[in-house]
C-alpha cells in the first residue's frame, strides 16, 4: 500500500468514527425529545384529571385543585421552551449526520479510487518488468 492509499484509509476510518459519534448524539437527542413529549402528555393528563367533580366541594379542596392546575400550567409553559430547544438540537444533529455521511462517502470513494489506481500501477509495473520473448512458429501451433 502506498502512502496515499494508507492516508485515505486512515481518513476513511476517522470519518466512520465521526459518523458513528454523530449517530449516537442524534439518538440521545431523539430520546430527549421523546421523553419531553411523554412528560407533556403526562402533565396534560394530570391537568385534565384535576377538575372539580359535580357535587359538594369545600373551599380547601377547590383551592388545592386550583393551585395544582396553576402549577401544571406553568410547568407546561416551561416545558414548551425546553421541548422546542430539544427539537432544534435534534434537527441540527440530523443535518450534521447527513454531512458526516457525505464526508464518509467521499472519503470512501477516494480511498477506493486510490486503491484501484495503486493496483493498476502494480500490474503495469509487473508487466513492464516481465521478460518478453518471441514466440516461435512451432509454439504457436501447439
Amino acid at each position: 500500500m502506498t502512502a496515499s492509499a494508507q492516508r485515505w484509509n486512515r481518513i476513511l476510518k476517522v470519518r466512520s468514527v465521526q459518523r458513528q459519534m454523530v449517530e449516537v448524539q442524534l439518538h440521545r437527542c431523539e430520546n430527549e425529545v421523546r421523553n419531553l413529549v411523554d412528560l407533556r402528555n403526562r402533565i396534560s393528563s394530570i391537568r385534565k384529571a384535576a377538575q372539580p367533580t359535580a357535587g359538594e366541594q369545600n373551599g380547601i379542596m377547590l383551592r388545592s385543585i386550583s393551585e395544582l392546575s396553576s402549577r401544571l400550567d406553568s410547568a407546561q409553559r416551561a416545558l414548551a421552551a425546553t421541548s422546542q430547544n430539544a427539537v432544534e438540537a435534534r434537527d441540527r444533529q440530523r443535518r450534521t449526520l447527513v454531512s458526516a455521511k457525505q464526508r464518509e462517502m467521499a472519503a470512501e470513494k477516494l480511498e477506493t479510487t486510490t486503491a484501484s489506481q495503486e493496483a493498476k500501477r502494480a500490474v503495469d509495473h509487473q508487466s513492464r518488468t516481465a521478460i518478453f520473448r518471441k514466440i516461435t512458429k512451432y509454439e504457436r501451433m501447439i
